[in-house]
């Protein structure tokens, strides 16, 4: 891992992988001092890595992210992960909808509850192969999500609003608290 002018970053933030789905594996790792990191024994697929330091860095424009990658039986994948230092505010939230889940980024539960205060900017995200909805809450229904479509909210009303997908039930159901 790097900063963009290329120098490295060690020891600092975490990479999550993820399934193309956006799922998590189930494995994250930090950077070692040199900025080098690993995922030992991974098996050959395909995967996602996303980076986090919530507030203190970022990975900008033009550099994917999540950063997607392929894994071959036998071989090394070399990634490189660029970010920028700095303080960012942390006034959005984006929360996947993957085929028979919600999540939010980068380290929520499958279908649970999100908290955010209020006037927080709430992107749902479809990463999923199916067409997604996020429908309830106050702001009713999002339409059709088609893959990579999202829909944004700002969290105006506070209270705990459920909310679930119209076309994959009963999986995909969850809850955003909006503190006021």
């Amino acid at each position: 891992m790097t900063n963009v002018q290329g120098a490295p970053q060690g020891n600092f933030g975490t990479l999550i992988l993820m399934y193309p789905t956006g799922q998590h594996v189930g494995l994250t790792v930090t950077p070692d001092a040199q900025g080098r990191f690993r995922f030992p024994a991974l098996p050959a697929g395909d995967y996602q890595l996303r980076f986090q330091a919530a507030g203190q860095a970022i990975v900008p424009e033009p550099y994917q992210h999540p950063l997607k990658c392929q894994v071959e039986a036998g071989r090394t994948t070399a990634l490189s992960v660029r970010i920028l230092r700095g303080t960012f505010a942390q006034n959005q939230v984006e929360i996947y909808c993957g085929d028979d889940f919600f999540q939010c980024q980068p380290d929520g539960p499958e279908n649970g509850e999100t908290v955010v205060p209020l006037g927080t900017v709430v992107c749902w995200y479809n990463v999923g192969r199916k067409v997604h909805t996020v429908t309830g809450g106050p702001w009713d229904d999002s339409g059709d999500l088609q893959k990579t479509q999202s829909y944004i909210w700002v969290a105006s009303v506070p209270g705990v609003h459920a909310y679930r997908c119209k076309y994959n039930q009963p999986g995909m159901r969850a809850t955003l608290r909006v503190l006021g």
